[in-house]
């Protein structure tokens, strides 16, 4: 009953404050995690659950520090949906970078998004400007959904339902030279655009074809994420529009009761509903199974709050960022604290420790924006995570002679709390944690399903959070 009633609290907060909405829809979306290392495929739907015609942004930010190496414009008719589908480009010419694979996404589907190449749109590698100057940058990292707002006049005919999507053109001349949205010319982005309705639903799979398992990514909806009367239209290719347009006021939960939060910035109200002190993961590592899990932590605003010239950041985040264990190539990171319980409870004597790459660190830490913690059943020469590949991870053992399953919590270490304002006391309140969101991946593989024939299945679990408010 009374979850039921923190739940009904949250959800009958007032407009215009942003909160993760539990039933999946929102103006906002963040899919933790793509990744198209070792031949995955991420295939992604879009869907406008209402009535009313939609602009929306959709960006795809590398894993390091969320740079854009994508961004372009849906315009979703009455109860449309966009899909579209990421992967390797083989052997492109892309200038510098020549007989390189790099990460593309491409599209058979009608609906309108003028600019994009769905044949084979490649991702920008100008967007590394600094840290790691490789492709391989490009292939795992997350990305943010936005309605930008609901269509009008003109804008509404054009989009309505057109089995041959004819009208694809006029959306495609509005923002050419002497367009209505083209204001270099004249034009006003905002022309023909009513504040965002919310609605849009947003699901992702992640899918491994040569092994046949599949891993569906739950997004991270938010709602109540702009201002009354906001609008947000802004050009295909203006990677501008983010998390911290949201509404500086935030609704969030924590175990006790609900808050209703005041922020200077809006981005403060996104990281706080998204804050967590600890996360909680599951791994299953059986060997009759062949078990691998592998867990990934995103932190979508972490960009928002750290500059990587000057080796500096504000709250949340620590004030030191460069941690060992984490390359300042790779912008820093956090200390974790890491306990480790198999599913008997037996916790191990010296949590991380076993099998992380020499040299030893004096405790683990969480580098850059999208990190991964693979686990192994017990210390062994350190290698790449197996699902993932990615470059940017660290390895932890299951408890030594425990069971080969159980859950691990990393609690954020050395952070600074991010102070927002009751909006009912008009007192000062701290978040304390960091902005994480993430999921873990599992394998499990059946040598002989049937006589001589493999089978292979993928599981995926979002993170579990503890949310923690003090009152100074």
């Amino acid at each position: 009953m009374i979850k039921k009633y923190l739940l009904f609290m949250l959800l009958s907060f007032q407009a215009g404050a942003v909160f993760v909405n539990p039933n999946g829809t929102g103006e906002a979306h963040i899919i933790p995690y793509y990744s198209v290392n070792n031949g995955m495929n991420m295939l992604v739907s879009v869907t406008n659950t209402k009535f009313e015609p939609k602009a929306l942004k959709v960006t795809i930010r590398e894993g390091l520090n969320g740079y854009a190496a994508q961004s372009f414009n849906v315009y979703l008719g009455t109860y449309d949906t966009w899909t579209f589908a990421m992967g390797l480009a083989i052997n492109p010419t892309v200038e510098g970078y020549e007989g390189e694979d790099i990460a593309a996404l491409n599209s058979s589907d009608n609906t309108c998004a003028p600019g994009l190449n769905k044949a084979l749109q490649v991702f920008d590698p100008g967007v590394l400007v600094d840290g790691p100057q490789n492709l391989k940058r490009l292939n795992e990292g997350f990305i943010e959904i936005f309605e930008m707002g609901e269509l009008l006049g003109d804008s509404y005919n054009a989009a309505l339902f057109d089995p041959y999507f004819q009208n694809c053109q006029y959306f495609e001349q509005a923002w050419q030279q002497g367009g209505i949205w083209h204001e270099a010319s004249g034009g006003d982005a905002q022309h023909d655009i009513a504040p965002p309705g919310g609605g849009l639903m947003v699901e992702a799979e992640l899918v491994n074809v040569n092994n046949g398992v599949n891993y569906s990514i739950s997004s991270v909806a938010l709602a109540g994420f702009f201002a009354g009367g906001d609008t947000a239209h802004v050009a295909p290719n203006d990677s501008s529009l983010s998390l911290d347009r949201a509404a500086p006021k935030a609704s969030l939960l924590t175990e006790e009761r609900g808050y209703q939060l005041e922020f200077e910035r809006g981005i403060d109200a996104v990281t706080a509903v998204l804050m967590s002190e600890e996360v909680t993961a599951n791994y299953n590592v059986e060997q009759g199974v062949l078990g691998i899990t592998e867990t990934v932590y995103t932190q979508p605003t972490r960009r928002f709050y750290i500059d990587y010239d000057s080796e500096s950041s504000q709250p949340p985040f620590p004030a030191d960022l460069l941690v060992e264990g984490c390359s300042a190539d790779y912008y820093g990171g956090t200390p974790l604290k890491v306990m480790i319980y198999d599913r008997e409870s037996t916790k191990d004597p010296e949590p991380g420790n076993p099998g992380v790459p020499t040299p030893l660190p004096d405790e683990p830490a969480y580098c850059g924006s999208v990190f991964v913690q693979s686990f192994l059943p017990h210390p062994v020469q350190p290698q790449k995570p197996v699902i993932t590949q990615s470059d940017n991870y660290h390895i932890v053992s299951a408890v030594s002679g425990g069971t080969e399953s159980g859950f691990i919590k990393s609690k954020f270490m050395y952070g600074r709390p991010l102070i927002g304002t009751d909006i009912d006391s008009h007192q000062p309140v701290h978040i304390l944690g960091l902005p994480v969101i993430g999921l873990t991946l599992t394998r499990f593989t059946n040598n002989n399903a049937q006589p001589g024939v493999l089978a292979q299945y993928g599981f995926t679990h979002p993170l579990k959070a503890k949310k923690r408010i003090e009152l100074p």
